[in-house]
């Protein structure tokens, strides 16, 4: 009885720690990311002296402890090594499934394996090349100390592309801005709170600058970086010069949004409501009781838009309200005699100012909150970005141009002027860049990007086509395909048509072109061939006509000349004659040979 009391308790106790084990399964989850073997030992030891300490051990003996933890040792290992087993099968189907789905991400993993340094996004036929998909400098160091090898003979770094140097934060970007004269990008991130700037002729970072708080806005005041009001979260505005921080003041309530309208040096703060500070005289001027989540200043027709519950229109020449449109927005963005604005439903409204109903409206498909719009007179695109996805508008057609859509969280974009690149602060430390060559250009200050997608499309042209085939007018007649013309199915290439392999494949099986009639056409034209080899390997000659030595007969009385100036006659027993005309002597060679 007593031997049976210990082995009832003994498999009483290790039934009750495996199923505390059970239990705890996010712990051993947290093993199976951790790679390396040491540490998985070291982390289900600290599990297993966890759980024992937790269970009543006195009750039983050091021989019953001692296998008790023996058994739940090697149920650790065993539940890990399945779920280590589980999870690579799930990712790996993922993986399988993800391709089959979306035939374009084949492109974007073959690109990536072979440059290391851009992904290809095909969006709507328009191809975005992601520049900020390698590795930043820090990690790919950290990734070699830890596999303990030389970055000298790592492909990946030696392809990498890195646009501008440092062009990170240590956790994320809140705002991205380019200066007036282009010479320069400002952007904020954190962790700890910081203003970089990057200077485009050295493609570097010039400075760093560290804040006390996170930057809510900021605002350049000047053509370049050399005068900048920041807004904080501890409703404080600091003032940045070029040698550094200038002067901070502190405002009544917490900014939201800030914009600064250059002719009259007023620095509008919007907030629960909307205050006026006058940067000439250095002091707040009147407050508008407006709640001002969203400002934006149309510089050309002098007009202040206010964003929160309603909009509102203020002319800042006379400083009073002069419209108000019953719409509650998230972001505003004025150009010309139009009003876009964007709502926390994802909508894109557009307005003309002389009328109250939205002449156009868009949808963004995630129904967030859109965070800013900009607008490209040159292109006539309208850009809105929420927090997952970028979208172009062409306000032309009303059809979407593309997408960009980045793997986190989206904060803020800056559209470089003149160019097909952009700019995007994420929720990542790496900012985005993304580059649209079929937009526009390349910026003047990284001309290398337009050579680099000219060589990105000189090899994919090669295998464009691999699934065409080229036809000429007379063969798709002969197919009876003309009725094929303008149409999707054809295009027009050089003198020719393309068109799919499989679409000419099934054209040739109602045609009568099969590949059995191919293979008989392909064996007669054989058996022809050794015919002819055969006949002329037995010994067949053509008949030789023999030359006839007669007198040509000049009917022309202007060529009688020829027949009778023996200058004119033609010696064909001479050595000359025959090293020239030696063909017509062949027969009575072939015949001197066969006599011997």
């Amino acid at each position: 009885m007593l031997v049976l009391d210990e082995t009832m308790n003994f498999i009483y106790y290790s039934f009750e720690i495996s199923t505390l084990l059970l239990n705890y399964q996010f712990l051993f989850y947290q093993s199976i990311v951790l790679r390396q073997s040491g540490q998985r030992y070291d982390f289900i030891c600290s599990s297993i002296s966890f759980y024992i300490k937790k269970s009543n051990f006195k009750s039983i003996n050091t021989k019953q402890q001692f296998f008790s933890i023996l058994v739940i040792f090697m149920l650790g290992i065993l539940y890990l090594l399945v779920r280590s087993i589980y999870f690579s099968k799930q990712e790996q189907l993922q993986c399988e499934i993800s391709l089959n789905d979306y035939p374009i991400k084949k492109n974007y993993f073959v690109i990536k394996l072979q440059y290391m340094a851009l992904a290809i996004n095909i969006s709507n036929q328009i191809k975005t090349y992601n520049l900020s998909v390698c590795p930043t400098l820090p990690e790919f160091m950290e990734d070699a100390y830890k596999k303990s090898k030389s970055l000298k003979k790592d492909e990946s770094f030696r392809r990498r592309i890195e646009v501008i140097q440092g062009f990170e934060f240590n956790t994320a970007s809140q705002q991205i801005e380019q200066t007036q004269d282009g010479h320069y990008l400002i952007a904020s991130g954190t962790y700890a709170p910081s203003l970089k700037i990057y200077e485009t002729a050295q493609l570097s970072l010039k400075c760093s600058r560290g804040l006390d708080s996170e930057i809510v806005k900021f605002c350049v005041l000047d053509d370049d970086y050399k005068k900048i009001a920041c807004a904080c979260e501890d409703r404080n505005i600091e003032f940045h010069a070029q040698y550094g921080k200038h002067y901070k003041t502190r405002v009544p309530k917490q900014p939201i949004d800030m914009v600064y309208n250059k002719f009259t040096c007023d620095l509008y703060i919007g907030s629960s409501s909307t205050f006026k500070l006058n940067l000439e005289e250095g002091a707040f001027k009147e407050t508008l009781d407006i709640e001002g989540q969203s400002l934006h200043i149309n510089q050309d027709l002098q007009l202040l838009f206010v964003g929160g519950s309603q909009i509102n229109t203020i002319d800042l020449k006379s400083g009073k309200i002069i419209n108000t449109l019953d719409q509650q927005v998230s972001h505003l963005h004025s150009y010309g005699l139009n009003l876009a604005i964007g709502t926390d439903e994802g909508q894109i409204k557009i307005f003309d100012l002389r009328k109250s109903q939205p002449v156009k409206q868009f949808q963004h498909q995630y129904r967030l909150p859109i965070k800013k719009i900009q607008y490209s007179a040159k292109h006539n695109i309208l850009v809105s970005a929420d927090s997952k996805i970028m979208k172009f508008f062409n306000l032309n057609t009303g059809s979407i141009f593309t997408n960009i859509e980045p793997q986190c969280d989206i904060n803020n974009f800056t559209w470089i002027s003149d160019s097909g690149l952009f700019l995007v602060a994420q929720e990542q430390p790496r900012m985005g860049i993304y580059f649209v060559p079929q937009l526009d250009a390349a910026p003047k200050w990284c001309p290398f990007l337009d050579n680099l997608t000219e060589e990105l499309e000189e090899e994919d042209s090669q295998t464009v086509y691999e699934e065409y085939k080229f036809l000429t007018y007379d063969e798709l007649e002969q197919l009876d395909a003309l009725h094929l013309l303008e149409t999707k199915m054809l295009k027009q290439y050089l003198h020719g048509y393309l068109i799919h392999l499989k679409l000419y494949l099934k054209l040739r099986e109602q045609k009568g072109f099969t590949y059995e009639n191919y293979k008989q056409k392909r064996i007669q034209t054989e058996i022809q061939q050794k015919t002819e080899q055969e006949r002329i390997s037995k010994g067949y000659k053509p008949q030789i006509v023999e030359y006839v030595n007669e007198e040509v007969k000049v009917v022309d009385p202007r060529f009688s000349k020829l027949s009778k100036d023996e200058d004119f006659k033609v010696d064909k027993s001479a050595q000359q004659y025959r090293r020239y005309h030696g063909s017509e002597f062949k027969p009575e060679i072939q015949k001197k040979k066969r006599k011997l």
